[in-house]
């Protein structure tokens, strides 16, 4: 995994000030990485790509990342609210609040977010989330 320190200006080009949030490899398809900040970003590996959100369901404090991935969305542990990846947008209740969204670019087999907008948010660690639940709906 890439270091939490390294972001893209250590490796070049145009994604200078972007986080690395580490390799393309460790993101299974319907799977997700969590990136430590707080309040911390999922990135999702969809079967068309690499999609960030924040990680924390907008109802109740439960991380998305340890949801059920499936057709592009994820449903929350807690109180099986759903969001769409790629656009945050809440699908059912009890969530009705939006997730950010973030930019999210791969170069060379790593996953890279821009969380440039999140002023205060300094990289703690990154950890990854086993997150390939196909056939465990609301756990």
């Amino acid at each position: 995994m890439t270091p939490p320190e390294t972001n893209a200006r250590t490796q070049g080009g145009d994604l200078a000030g972007w986080h690395a949030a580490g390799t393309a490899d460790e993101i299974p398809v319907d799977g997700a990485l969590v990136i430590a900040l707080k309040p911390p970003v999922a990135v999702f590996r969809l079967e068309d790509g690499f999609f960030a959100t924040d990680d924390t369901c907008t109802h109740a404090q439960s991380s998305l990342a340890e949801g059920y991935i499936e057709d592009g969305t994820v449903e929350c542990e807690f109180h099986f609210a759903k969001f769409d990846i790629r656009t945050g947008q809440a699908l059912t209740p009890p969530a009705v609040i939006p997730l950010a969204t973030y930019p999210v670019a791969t170069r060379d087999g790593i996953v890279y977010v821009d969380l440039r907008g999140r002023a205060g948010c300094p990289v703690e660690r990154l950890t990854p989330v086993s997150s390939n639940r196909a056939g465990q709906p609301g756990q």
